[in-house]
C-alpha cells in the first residue's frame, strides 16, 4: 500500500436532508450549477484533486494547506454572494481540512487524515470552516482571516480529542446557534499546586487539563481552551476580569494539595459577574494508582459542575419575567418544569419548548426536550394517545439530530423512544453512541435503564448497573428518584421477580423525593405486601392515589406500555388482591 501525507478536505452541504424536502429539484440543479461554477474552478485553480463526490459532500486534496484555505475561502465566499433567497433555503457548505497521512485506493484515499478532516466539517458552521493543529500551524501568518480556537474536541470514531480552530470568514461568524441560544460558558483556570514538592505541578495540570475535555463534551456548556485559561497559570488573579478578559459567565477554580500517599482536591464554580460562590466541594484520595484517582478526581469534578451549572441557569431564568426569556432561559424554563415530573408541569414545559423553537429554529435543545416529555408521557402512562405520542417524539428528536448530531441527549433520547417503539437493539445503539460522545452525562446511563426496561428480554444486571452509575455520578440529581427505582427494578428482575430487602430499601428511596412519581409508590406498595410490610404498603398506597385518585386495580393492569408489564401485573395479582382490600380501588 502506498502511503502519503497530503492536505485534505472535506465538505457538505448543510442541513442537506431538510433542503431537499422542500425543493428537491431545484436544489440538485443549484447544487450541481455550483460545483460547475464554482468548486471545480477554485480547486483547479489551486492545483487540488477532486477525490470524490457523495451527493451533498465532496472530498479534496490539495498540496498544501495554504492553497487548500485559499481555495476553500474563495468557495465559501462565492457561495455568501451566491445564495441570496430566504436564510433557510440557502445553500451552505461546512468545511474540515486536515493535514494526515493517506493510504492510496486507486483514485482513492483513505486512512485517519481523511476520517479527521471529515469529523472536523461537522464540527463547522453553516458556511465555516474548522482546521486541525496540523492545518493551522501551517497557516499562521500566511492567511488573513482570523483562526479562533475551539480547544480539544472528542469526535466521532476518533479515539483521542482533536484541537480545532474555526477559520472566521466575512458573513459567517460563530454557529447561530450559539450565539442566538446563550449557552453558558465557563472557564477552568490552571489549579493552585499547594504541595511543598513543585514536581506535582504535572498533576493539578493533568487534572485541569482533563475537566476542560470532559466539560467540552457536554453541548450546553461553551468551554474556553486550555491555551486561554493556562496563560493566567501562576499569577494572581482576579475573577471577575479574567471572565471580561475571556468572555465568560463561569469559572472553575481550584487546588490540590498532596502528602504522602494523599491527595486533597478542592473546587469551586464561580458566578463572575457578581462574584459569587455557585458550588464548592473537596475531595481526598490515596494514591494507590495516581491515574485512577485523576481520572476520579476529573469525573468527579465534571458531574458536579455541569448540574449545578444547570441548576444555576434554570434558576436565573425563573428570576426573568416570561416575555424577555431567550430561547436558552425558555429552554431552561421548560427543564425546570420537566423535573417536576406531573402531567401538569409536563405540559408547561411543552409550553416553554414550543416558544423557544419559535425564538429560535436553529436551536436544537426544544425539539429534543419536546421528545423528551413524549418520553416521560409514555413511560408514565401519561399519554392519551400512545401512538401518535410516539410519532411525534421520534420526529421531534429526528429533528434535533438534523440540527446538531453530536448532542448525546439527542442520540439518548431518540434510542430510549426507538426502544419503546419495539425496536430495543437500535436503540441500544443509539445509547451506546450517546454513551461514546459523553459518559459523563448521567442522562446516558439513565437510558440505558428505559432501553432494558423496554426489552422484551429485560437485562436486570444491565439495569441494575446504569442505575448505579447514575447514583455514583449525580446523587444529588432532581431525577434521583428514578435511579433509586431502576436500581430496585434490576434487583427484582434479577431475583427471578421476587423482591427482597435490597429492592425494598431501593424502592423506599425512590419514594422520599418530593418529585417521585405515583408508580413508584404503587410499586413499592406492592412490594411491600409481598414481603408482609402490611403497614408500609397501606402508606405507599395511599401516596400513589394522591398523586393519580383515577388509579384502580383493573386500569393499573393497563398503565404501562413495555413488553414485559403483563408478566409483572400477573405476577403481583395475590398482592393486588391485598392492595384492594387495604383501599386500592377494583374498578
Amino acid at each position: 500500500m502506498q502511503r502519503r501525507l497530503t492536505t485534505i478536505v472535506a465538505a457538505d452541504l448543510a442541513e442537506y436532508s431538510r433542503l431537499m424536502a422542500i425543493d428537491e429539484e431545484g436544489v440538485i440543479r443549484r447544487l450541481r450549477a455550483t460545483r460547475s461554477d464554482v468548486i471545480n474552478p477554485a480547486v483547479a485553480e489551486a492545483n487540488g484533486r477532486i477525490i470524490k463526490t457523495m451527493g451533498d459532500g465532496i472530498l479534496v486534496e490539495y498540496p498544501s494547506p495554504v492553497e487548500a484555505m485559499r481555495s476553500v475561502i474563495s468557495v465559501q465566499e462565492q457561495m455568501v454572494a451566491r445564495e441570496t433567497g430566504p436564510a433557510d433555503q440557502r445553500l451552505r457548505f461546512r468545511v474540515g481540512i486536515n493535514v494526515g497521512d493517506v493510504v492510496e485506493d486507486g483514485d482513492d484515499i483513505l486512512g485517519d487524515g481523511v476520517n479527521v478532516a471529515a469529523r472536523l466539517e461537522s464540527l463547522a458552521p453553516p458556511g465555516g470552516i474548522c482546521i486541525s493543529r496540523s492545518v493551522h500551524d501551517q497557516l499562521r501568518g500566511k492567511i488573513d482571516a482570523p483562526m479562533t480556537e475551539l480547544g480539544q474536541q472528542m469526535v466521532k470514531n476518533i479515539p483521542e480529542p482533536v484541537e480545532v480552530w474555526r477559520v472566521e470568514i466575512n458573513g459567517v461568524n460563530a454557529p447561530a446557534q450559539e450565539e442566538k441560544t446563550e449557552r453558558p460558558s465557563i472557564a477552568v483556570l490552571p489549579f493552585d499546586n499547594m504541595s511543598s514538592d513543585p514536581e506535582q505541578e504535572f498533576f493539578a495540570d493533568g487534572i485541569v487539563e482533563d475537566v476542560i475535555t470532559e466539560l467540552s463534551r457536554f453541548r450546553n456548556l461553551f468551554v474556553i481552551a486550555r491555551n486561554s485559561t493556562f496563560v493566567y497559570k501562576g499569577t494572581a488573579t482576579d475573577i471577575r476580569q479574567v471572565a471580561r478578559e475571556l468572555g465568560v459567565r463561569y469559572v472553575v477554580e481550584g487546588s490540590v494539595r498532596r502528602g504522602g500517599n494523599r491527595v486533597r482536591l478542592t473546587a469551586q464554580l464561580i458566578e463572575a459577574e457578581t462574584g459569587s460562590h455557585v458550588w464548592a466541594d473537596k475531595w481526598d484520595r490515596t494514591l494507590d494508582d495516581l491515574f485512577a484517582v485523576q481520572d476520579e478526581l476529573t469525573a468527579a469534578i465534571v458531574t458536579a459542575v455541569e448540574p449545578e451549572l444547570g441548576a444555576h441557569e434554570r434558576t436565573l431564568a425563573r428570576k426573568k419575567p416570561s416575555e424577555s426569556l431567550t430561547a436558552w432561559e425558555m429552554c431552561q424554563r421548560g427543564i425546570s418544569e420537566q423535573v417536576k415530573f406531573t402531567p401538569e408541569a409536563i405540559d408547561t414545559a411543552d409550553t416553554f419548548f414550543r416558544k423557544a423553537i419559535e425564538s429560535d429554529t436553529t436551536f436544537a435543545d426544544p425539539h429534543v426536550m419536546l421528545a423528551r416529555n413524549g418520553w416521560v408521557r409514555l413511560g408514565s402512562g401519561w399519554s392519551k394517545d400512545p401512538a401518535s405520542e410516539l410519532k411525534n417524539a421520534i420526529d421531534s428528536v429526528k429533528r434535533g439530530l438534523e440540527l446538531d448530531d453530536r448532542q448525546e441527549v439527542a442520540h439518548l433520547v431518540l434510542g430510549v423512544l426507538l426502544a419503546m417503539a419495539g425496536e430495543p437493539r437500535d436503540g441500544s445503539v443509539s445509547v451506546n453512541r450517546a454513551l461514546a460522545l459523553n459518559p459523563n452525562n448521567v442522562q446516558c446511563h439513565y437510558a440505558m435503564c428505559m432501553v432494558s426496561l423496554f426489552d422484551p428480554a429485560t437485562d436486570g444486571d444491565l439495569m441494575l448497573r446504569s442505575a448505579q452509575e447514575c447514583l455514583k455520578l449525580n446523587p444529588k440529581d432532581p431525577r434521583a428518584t428514578m435511579y433509586h427505582f431502576f436500581s430496585a427494578l434490576g434487583r427484582w428482575v434479577e431475583n427471578g421477580l421476587v423482591p427482597d430487602d435490597a429492592y425494598i430499601a431501593d424502592m423506599e428511596a425512590a419514594c422520599r423525593y418530593t418529585n417521585a412519581p405515583w408508580f413508584v409508590f404503587m410499586i413499592c406498595a406492592v412490594g411491600c405486601v409481598r414481603m408482609g410490610f402490611t403497614d408500609r404498603a397501606k402508606k405507599h398506597l395511599s401516596a400513589a392515589l394522591q398523586r393519580r385518585p383515577e388509579l384502580t386495580k383493573d386500569n393499573y393492569r393497563d398503565a404501562f406500555l413495555q413488553p414485559s408489564w403483563p408478566e409483572w401485573y400477573e405476577n403481583d395479582l395475590d398482592a393486588l388482591e391485598t392492595l384492594v382490600e387495604l383501599g386500592l380501588p377494583r374498578d
